[in-house]
C-alpha cells in the first residue's frame, strides 16, 4: 500500500504519530482494480487561453501543460503523481471522456463544450498503467462519426481496452472481456446523457455512431445478460447524474437498481464532476460518483476527486478503498492531512443513506458495508461559550476535534438554538496538503506579487497568509481566492444563502483591514455587488477570531429559457484588503478562513450520523456564559484495536 503522510509540522512538534498501518495478506485469487473518474487532455491543457477554434489544434505555448507538437511528456507530467497507485493495481481504469484525434475538423455544431485529446497523449496512459477505459460518455461523440472513427483506430493501436462507444449501437454495447487472476470479467460502459435536445445526439443507434445509451432498458439488460450467459462477470460503468451535486438523483438510483436487479456485482459511476458517496444496493457495491481525475474544469467544487480501489475475488468485492485526489492546476495529486480528512468526511456524510459507512483513516476512505469491520471511538470535551449582546455566536468545532473526527452530540442544560454549518471553501487554512515535490503551494489563492505570501506563525498548522504594507505605499494589498465559491443547493436551483464568514487574524502595526465579499452568478459574467463583511482598524494584536453574516442577494424569477443560476447570485469570492499604516511597516496575518453555509438545527442530547463535514455551530440565546459538552467520534478499522 502507499499512504500519503503529512510530515510538515510546526517546529515545536518533534514526533509525528501515525495511526496503525493495516496490511492485508495477498489473496492469490484476488484481483485489484483501480477506477478513476473523468479524464480528457484537451482544451486548457493545450491552450490555457482557450482562444483556439474547436476545429483546430492549438499551437505550442510555454504556458500549456501539454505541447501539441509532442503531447506525451506533458501528459505524463500531469499523471505522474498517480503512477504508484496505478502500477500497484492489477487492472487500471478511468473514464476517457474525449475523442482521440489529430484531425478535429468535424466538431458537433450545436454542442457548447467540445474537446479532443491528441493521440500522442495516449502513450502516457499506457505508461501510467491503464488497461481499460470506459468511453460510454457524453463527449466521445464531440467530433461526430469521423472523430469516433479516429478514436477507435487510435485506441486499437494501443494495449488499452475500451467499451461503451461504437459506430452503431451493437458495437457500443459490446463489452471489453478479459481474464484477471483466473476470473473472466466483462466491462460495460454507457451513458444517460444522450444529447437528444440536439439534431444530432450523442448516443449510437443501428445506423449511427456514439455512446451506448443507458436510457435503452432493453439493450442495457440484454448487454448484461449476454455477459452472464457467456460466463463473464459484468462490471458496469454508468456516466450519468446531475452535474455538481453531492448525491445521486432518483433517476440515477433507478438505473442503479436496474443493474442490481440483473446481478451486477460492481457498479462505478461518473459524470457530475464532483465526488459522491458509496452505496450497497441489494448485493451490488455501487460507487456513486468519482468526480474528476484529470480534467480542466475551473469550478472550485471539481478540484477534489476519488479513485476507487477494488479488490475482487470472482464476483465478490472483498475490499473497497476510496483514495482522495486533489487537482492542482488540473494535475491530480495525492493528499493527506485535513484536506483529505475533510473531503472524506463529506463522502461519508453522503453515503449514510445508501447503506455504506465511509470513514477517513490514514488519508484513505475505508468502507464498512455493515460487516463490523470498523469501530467507533468517541471523546468528550467541556467548553464554555459566551453569547454577546447580538444574541448569537459561532463555535469553531475544529478547535477540539482530532483528525478524522466529526461532532457526534452536543449536550447542555441551557435553552439554546443550535445550528450546524459546513465550510464551503476548504482551502482557507493555507496549508499544502499534497505530496508533490513543491512546498507551500496555495493554488486556490492568488498570492502573486511582493505584498502577500505565506508565513508563520500560523494560527493552526504551519502556514498563514501574510499581507505586507508600509507607510510609503499608496494602495492596498489585495488577496483574493481564485474561484467563486458556490452555495449548497445551487445546482438544484435550491440555493441555501444562509452564509457567514469566519476566520482568525493578527496584526503587527497592521494598517486598516477589510474583507470584502463579492457575489457572482453560478456561471457567466454577472456580478451582484459586494459588501464589506469585516472591517478592522488595524494595529498590533494577537490571533483573534472574526465572523460576519453575509448577505447574498435573494433569487428573483427569470424569464423562460434562462438558467436561474446564471441570472442570480449563487457564489462568492473573498477579497482581503490591507491598507498602508500611518507609519512604519505593517503585517497582517490570516488563517483558517471559512465560508460557512448554515444547514440543519440540532437537538442537544441526540446523536448524529458520523462522519460528516459540518465543523461549525451557530448558537442563539440570551446574552451570557454557557457550558456545553461536545462529543466527537471517528471510526477506525476493528483490527487496529
Amino acid at each position: 500500500d502507499y499512504l500519503p503522510i503529512d510530515l510538515n509540522k510546526p517546529v515545536d512538534v518533534g514526533i509525528v504519530h501515525l495511526e496503525p498501518v493495516v496490511l492485508s495478506a495477498t489473496d492469490p485469487a484476488s484481483v485489484r482494480m483501480l477506477f478513476g473518474g473523468d479524464v480528457a487532455f484537451g482544451r486548457r491543457y493545450l491552450d490555457p487561453t482557450e482562444s483556439t477554434p474547436s476545429n483546430q489544434i492549438p499551437a505550442d505555448s510555454p504556458d500549456a501543460l501539454i505541447q501539441a507538437s509532442n503531447p506525451e511528456p506533458g501528459s505524463r507530467a500531469i499523471l505522474k503523481e498517480l503512477r504508484l497507485w496505478y502500477q500497484e493495481a492489477d487492472f487500471g481504469v478511468f473514464n476517457f471522456e474525449t475523442p482521440v484525434t489529430d484531425n478535429p475538423l468535424t466538431p458537433h455544431e450545436q454542442k457548447p463544450f467540445r474537446f479532443f485529446t491528441l493521440p500522442g497523449s495516449v502513450a502516457a496512459l499506457e505508461w501510467l498503467g491503464i488497461d481499460y477505459v470506459s468511453m460510454g460518455n457524453n463527449h466521445i461523440y464531440d467530433y461526430l462519426d469521423q472523430g469516433l472513427v479516429d478514436t477507435l483506430a487510435n485506441m486499437d493501436n494501443t494495449s488499452i481496452g475500451y467499451s461503451g462507444a461504437g459506430l452503431n449501437s451493437t458495437d457500443a454495447f459490446a463489452a471489453y472481456r478479459t481474464t484477471l487472476v483466473g476470473s473472466a470479467y466483462a466491462f460495460l460502459s454507457m451513458t444517460s446523457v444522450n444529447g437528444n435536445q440536439y439534431p444530432v445526439n450523442f448516443v449510437a443507434d443501428e445506423t449511427k455512431g456514439g455512446a451506448a445509451d443507458l436510457g435503452d432498458d432493453d439493450r442495457v439488460i440484454q448487454a448484461i445478460q449476454r455477459e452472464h450467459d457467456a460466463g463473464y462477470i459484468p462490471i458496469v460503468q454508468y456516466h450519468t447524474g446531475k452535474e455538481y451535486i453531492f448525491e445521486p438523483t432518483e433517476f440515477v438510483l433507478n438505473r442503479m437498481q436496474l443493474a442490481a436487479d440483473n446481478n451486477v456485482p460492481l457498479l462505478i459511476t461518473h459524470h457530475p464532476h464532483v465526488a459522491q458517496g458509496v452505496g450497497l444496493i441489494d448485493n451490488m457495491v455501487a460507487v456513486l460518483g468519482l468526480g474528476n481525475l484529470a480534467f480542466d474544469q475551473d469550478r472550485e467544487e471539481t478540484m477534489l476527486g476519488l479513485l476507487a480501489r477494488v479488490d475482487m475475488n470472482g464476483r465478490h468485492v472483498e475490499q473497497l478503498r476510496m483514495l482522495p485526489v486533489y487537482l492542482e492546476k488540473f494535475a491530480p495529486q495525492l493528499i493527506s492531512g485535513r484536506l483529505a480528512s475533510n473531503f472524506l468526511r463529506r463522502i461519508g456524510e453522503f453515503s449514510h443513506a445508501y447503506g455504506a459507512l465511509v470513514y477517513p483513516y490514514n488519508s484513505q476512505g475505508w468502507v464498512d458495508f455493515g460487516d463490523g469491520s470498523s469501530v467507533r471511538l468517541d471523546h468528550t470535551v467541556d467548553i464554555e461559550i459566551t453569547i454577546p449582546e447580538s444574541g448569537r455566536t459561532i463555535v469553531d468545532l475544529r478547535t477540539w476535534a482530532e483528525l478524522d473526527e466529526s461532532l457526534l452530540e452536543v449536550n447542555t442544560t441551557s435553552s439554546l438554538e443550535i445550528q450546524m454549518g459546513r465550510d464551503l471553501f476548504g482551502y482557507g487554512d493555507f496549508e499544502d496538503w499534497d505530496t508533490d515535490e513543491h512546498q507551500l503551494e496555495v493554488a486556490r489563492w492568488d498570492i502573486t506579487g511582493e505584498s502577500r505570501n505565506l508565513c508563520n506563525p500560523a494560527y493552526r498548522g504551519v502556514a498563514a497568509l501574510c499581507s505586507l504594507r508600509d507607510s510609503r505605499n499608496r494602495s492596498d494589498s489585495v488577496t483574493a481566492n481564485r474561484n467563486r465559491i458556490r452555495v449548497m443547493g445551487d445546482a438544484l436551483d435550491q440555493p441555501n444563502k444562509k452564509l457567514s464568514l469566519f476566520g482568525y487574524f493578527r496584526g503587527e502595526n497592521a494598517g486598516p483591514i477589510t474583507i470584502q465579499t463579492r457575489y457572482y452568478a453560478s456561471a457567466g459574467e454577472l456580478v451582484f455587488g459586494e459588501e464589506d463583511a469585516m472591517v478592522h482598524p488595524g494595529g498590533t494584536f494577537d490571533w483573534q477570531a472574526f465572523s460576519a453574516d453575509l448577505h447574498m442577494p435573494i433569487d428573483v424569477p427569470v424569464e423562460e429559457g434562462q438558467v436561474p443560476g446564471e441570472q442570480n447570485a449563487r457564489a462568492v469570492r473573498l477579497f482581503i484588503r490591507h491598507s498602508p499604516p500611518v507609519y512604519g511597516y505593517a503585517l497582517a496575518s490570516f488563517d483558517e478562513i471559512a465560508v460557512i453555509n448554515w444547514e440543519n438545527t440540532i437537538t442537544p442530547g441526540i446523536e448524529m450520523l458520523v462522519p460528516h463535514a459540518k465543523d461549525f455551530l451557530r448558537i442563539k440565546g440570551s446574552p451570557g456564559i454557557y457550558q456545553l459538552t461536545l462529543t466527537y467520534a471517528r471510526h477506525v478499522p476493528a483490527v487496529t484495536l
